[in-house]
């Protein structure tokens, strides 16, 4: 009989382009997942004015004041309470809700909105670092909501004998969504600048604000 043309009793070798694909996938995913991906140009950041827009990804934000705040003692047994405030308008332009956070201090990278302030000079040196609310009256809210223009403060309480300073320079950061091409799942995370040589990632600067302190009253 004769064998139908094109057929052939040899078996066909395995295909291994899609499991180098799927290595090369993988490993994508994960250094994009760490933000390895990310660099940044070689320049300096802009400095940003008060009430100027800036675009942190996640947030639109503008910088309103520095000033310090006194809080007098309930009774005669408490004492005074000093801060530095660094007061902001914070629209959260994700579609769902997340948290003011805190900034960054000496034991750890933050959270929520307030850990895009990546650096403030002078460092102020506490116990527990600073810490940021929505105000609403007497109360204090932790939340951003989708689409709505807040007032943020981020507070850090001066000690009673410290110097309040003259002014403050504030480095911001960026966060951008970053989806996992394996789960699917989303995640928000700092943009980075990373060296491949050194073997480093920093957080990279996308603005800068300096700004006079205000002095608040002490009577």
């Amino acid at each position: 009989m004769t064998e139908a043309t094109g057929a052939s009793s040899t078996p066909k070798r395995p295909v291994v382009v899609p499991a180098i694909g799927l290595v090369l996938l993988t490993a994508f995913g994960i250094t994009a997942l760490l933000g390895g991906l990310n660099t940044a140009p070689d320049k300096e950041p802009p400095k940003i004015a008060a009430g100027q827009k800036i675009d942190q990804g996640r947030f639109e934000t503008e910088f309103v004041e520095a000033k310090v705040t006194v809080q007098k003692a309930a009774d005669e047994f408490a004492q005074d309470r000093r801060y530095l405030d660094l007061l902001f308008k914070v629209t959260n332009k994700d579609s769902e809700t997340t948290l003011t956070g805190s900034p960054p201090n000496s034991k750890g990278s933050g959270s929520g909105f307030a850990a895009t302030l990546a650096k403030m000079t002078p460092e102020i040196k506490s116990d527990w670092g600073g810490l940021a609310f929505v105000p609403s009256g007497d109360a204090q809210s932790s939340q951003l909501h989708p689409g709505i223009a807040v007032p943020v403060t981020v507070r850090y309480e001066l000690d009673k004998a410290a110097q309040a300073p003259a002014e403050v320079s504030l480095s911001l950061s960026k966060l951008e969504k970053v989806e996992n091409p394996l789960s699917g799942q989303t995640t928000w995370l700092p943009v980075t600048d990373e060296d491949p040589i050194a073997g480093t990632r920093t957080v990279e600067v996308i603005a800068t604000i300096t700004a006079p302190v205000k002095q608040e009253p002490t009577s």
